[in-house]
This record gives C-alpha cells, sequence and structure tokens, in this order.
C-alpha cells in the first residue's frame, strides 16, 4: 500500500481512539446501572432472560423476588404474560461480546448475572467495534468517488463533531451506533452486488437489511437506495428492472437472509403471545397525516440541525449530485426525505431523551456522499472563495462539537430545551443558575398526541 490513502486511514484511528479515550476517562463502563439502562434493558433482556435466568419468555419477571428484576424491560400483555417490548436485533448484535463477558465473568471476580462490570464493559466496546467495521466499510465507499483528504474530512465530521459521538460512548449500547454501522455495510455490499451479484454478496445483503429492520423496522427504508441506485432517468428503470428478474434467484436469496435474521423473532412473538407477528408499542403510533418535519429539523427543542448544525452542509451537497455522482442523486433524496418524512410522523417526534435528533444518526451513512461531495466542490474553489468557506465550516462544525460537550455537563437538557435555554447556554461549558427555570417540561401523552402537539 505504501502510503496509499493513508488520511483516511489516520482519521479513523483518530476518531476511535477518541472514543475509548472518552470511555475510559468517564469509567461509565464500571456502573452497569447507567450502562444497562432506559431503552438499553429492552434490547438487551432477551440475552439474560435466556442464558441466565433460562428463560426467554422471561416470565419469572412476575416473580417479585427475582433477581436483578428492576433491570428488565419487558412489557406485560393481558393475559398476564411478559413481552419484549423492543425486538431483539440488538441482542444479536450484542450477543457475541455478550457470550465473552459472561464465560469471564466468574473468572476475573464478577457475578455472573447478566449484570455486573464486564457485561457493560461488553457492551459499550461493542459499539465501538461495530463502528471500527462500519467506518472502513465506508471509506471504501467513499474513496471511489473522492480523494483521500476529502473522506478522511468526512469521517472525521460524522465521527467527531455529531451527535453519532455520544451514542459511540456515553450511551454506546443504544441503537443507533450499530445501525450506522450496518448502513455503512450496507452501501458496501450494495456497490459490490452492482458490479457482480455474487451468491455470497447476496446472502449478506439479505442478512445486512434484516438486522437494519429488526433492530429499527421503519429503517427498512434504506431498500430505495438498493432499488434506485444508479437510476438517472426513466430508462434505466427498465434495466434495472431486468436486472432483478435476469437474478430472481438471487433476490430470492437476498429474502432469505432477511427471513433468516427475523426468524427468531418470529418464533418468539409465537411461543410467548401466540401471534406470530405483535405490536408491543399499543397506544403509541405514526401520525402520518400529521408530519413534524419543521420541528425535527428545527425545533429548539431537539432540532436536528440546530443540534447538529454541520449536517447542513450534507443537504447542500444532495443538490451538488446531479452534476457529479447522478448514480447516488436520486437513491439519497428520495432516502432523506421517505426517512424524515417518517421519523416525523412518530407520536414523539423528539424520541424521547438523548441528544438532538437521534433517529436520524444511522442516516449520517447515507448522507456522508452528499457531504463528501460538498467538501470536494469547496476544495475545488478558487482562494478568496474557499477561504472564507473553510471559516464557516470550520465554525459550525466547532459549534455542533461543542454541543456535544455542552450536553456531557448538562447546558442541553435531554427533553426539555426551549429557545430561551438554547441562548442562555450559548457558548456555555455548564448550565447557568437559571437554567432550568427556562426548560420547558411539557411530555405529550400516548394517547393525547396531536392535541397537545398543537399547544406545544
Amino acid at each position: 500500500m505504501k502510503g496509499k490513502n493513508l488520511y483516511s486511514i489516520i482519521a479513523i484511528v483518530l476518531i476511535l481512539i477518541t472514543y475509548v479515550c472518552y470511555v475510559v476517562n468517564t469509567h461509565k463502563y464500571s456502573k452497569p446501572e447507567i450502562v444497562i439502562w432506559s431503552d438499553i434493558r429492552s434490547y438487551y433482556s432477551y440475552l439474560p432472560a435466556t442464558f441466565v435466568e433460562k428463560d426467554y419468555t422471561m416470565q419469572f419477571l412476575s416473580n417479585p423476588d427475582a433477581a436483578n428484576k428492576h433491570m428488565y424491560r419487558a412489557k406485560k400483555i393481558p393475559d398476564e404474560r411478559y413481552v419484549g417490548k423492543t425486538s431483539m436485533g440488538l441482542s444479536i448484535m450484542y450477543a457475541p461480546f455478550f457470550f465473552v463477558a459472561h464465560a469471564l465473568a466468574d473468572t476475573i471476580g464478577y457475578e455472573a448475572n447478566g449484570f455486573s462490570v464486564p457485561y457493560a464493559f461488553a457492551l459499550v466496546f461493542s459499539c465501538i467495534i461495530y463502528l471500527a467495521i462500519g467506518f472502513f466499510l465506508l471509506r471504501a465507499v467513499l474513496l471511489r468517488y473522492f480523494k483521500d483528504k476529502i473522506v478522511a474530512i468526512t469521517l472525521i465530521i460524522i465521527g467527531l463533531t455529531t451527535n453519532l459521538f455520544w451514542y459511540a460512548t456515553m450511551e454506546a449500547p443504544m441503537s443507533h451506533g450499530y445501525s450506522f454501522a450496518l448502513f455503512c455495510a450496507f452501501l458496501y455490499l450494495m456497490e459490490k452486488w452492482q458490479e457482480k451479484q455474487g451468491w455470497g454478496v447476496t446472502l449478506l445483503m439479505g442478512l445486512v437489511v434484516g438486522l437494519i429492520s429488526l433492530i429499527r423496522p421503519t429503517n427498512a427504508v434504506i431498500i430505495i437506495v438498493f432499488l434506485l441506485y444508479n437510476i438517472t432517468n426513466f430508462k434505466e428503470i427498465k434495466t434495472r428492472v431486468r436486472l432483478f428478474l435476469g437474478n430472481y434467484w438471487k433476490i430470492i436469496v437476498m429474502a432469505a437472509g432477511v427471513f433468516i435474521v427475523w426468524l427468531p423473532q418470529l418464533l418468539y412473538w409465537k411461543s410467548v403471545t401466540g401471534s406470530w407477528f405483535f405490536y408491543s408499542y399499543v397506544g403509541e403510533q405514526f401520525y402520518f397525516d400529521d408530519p413534524k418535519i419543521l420541528s425535527v429539523l428545527f425545533s429548539f427543542k431537539k432540532g436536528w440541525l440546530v443540534y447538529t448544525p454541520v449536517m447542513a452542509f450534507a443537504i447542500i451537497g444532495m443538490g451538488m449530485l446531479w452534476k457529479t455522482n447522478k448514480k447516488y442523486f436520486y437513491p439519497v433524496l428520495l432516502f432523506s426525505i421517505i426517512n424524515l418524512y417518517i421519523i416525523s410522523c412518530w407520536w414523539c417526534w423528539w424520541y424521547g431523551g438523548g441528544f438532538g435528533m437521534r433517529a436520524l444518526i444511522e442516516s449520517y451513512a447515507i448522507l456522508a456522499i452528499p457531504l463528501a461531495t460538498f467538501l470536494a466542490w469547496l476544495a475545488r474553489q478558487k482562494m478568496p472563495i474557499r477561504i472564507p468557506l473553510c471559516i464557516v465550516v470550520l465554525a459550525i462544525a466547532a459549534q455542533s462539537t461543542f454541543h456535544s460537550v455542552q450536553y456531557h455537563y448538562g447546558s442541553i437538557h435531554y427533553a426539555w430545551m426551549t429557545k430561551e435555554a438554547y441562548f442562555d447556554s450559548f457558548w456555555r461549558v455548564k448550565p447557568s443558575k437559571e437554567f432550568k427555570s427556562l426548560l420547558s417540561p411539557k411530555s405529550a401523552p400516548v394517547k393525547d398526541t396531536k392535541k397537545e402537539e398543537k399547544k406545544l
């Protein structure tokens, strides 16, 4: 290789070192109760229930004296049985690291109960390892179209200046880092499949799409990118249809890969609830006639471009794709629009507690392409234009990064931010004495979502 494309490798190493140093410095993995909490308990419960309690149905939770009962998160259904609220996609990704922790816990002096320090450590670092794989796969995709330095800057922006940083470190076992890595794998495999429809790549594509959708079913919208990749006019739609029809057995194998991943979930639901499909989010729903797109993008409560403003350059880059990389113009544009619409229709459009618009984090893998497109355009400009624009980009990237610092110290609230609270904390590391009084703890009840949203 001899020095070829070293900048992007250095960028990934820098990102990973930063993640590890931050995690080690905070020692969060030494406190399982703050690693395995909130939604993570729901994602993770399948593993300790099955391999520690030997009861994958989680019916042991009906026993008030059950060990670590408070660390599980399952939904009680009308016939007094318990069922996992979230699907088991993340448990599948946690599993290799869980098994290592489970095998070593007793040996290194901890309880092998699923909730001691080795398990918390395994969960946190599993995310970083998956992200390492994801970044290298994304790098391989980007290097097809952009120079090494542009790829390096793109990766650093996504890895260190967006809210992905927070979900790679302090809330690593949440779904977003894993889904981001899977989106990167999807892009890599998709391009390989378009070049040569091999059986191995075909099956891997199905397995990756299966995991993506099992972790968060709405993320199945990524299939749009596969369907529209390299289509730039209506005539090419016919060519794409012929490609799929000519490889129909491989499309069947791809679908089989998705089914293989989903099969344990279907069997679980059938065993516990009696139905092959079970909707565990009773009372929570999408309002497709009332999307909160402007709130998702610009609200001070959780607006994506308010708390991750650096991604505005990815939006600008979308318009540039038509001239520089047409094969990605329609898939990126339509994926982004439909994904944003779906996310904005959820009853709780701000997605509860968390840093920024976390539901969009996995899409950064797709948005890396228009972001790199913008940066490549910027690099081609003459000095009188490039210098001031670079200063603007650096300033916005710095602001985006500083939001992570503020969130760490509490000057950005996890759910109740307002315009007044935001500007009170503007470039302030720690919250002021007035900060709490400027927050708005309004949270729409599930059943009254639309009514309450009109009040906010």
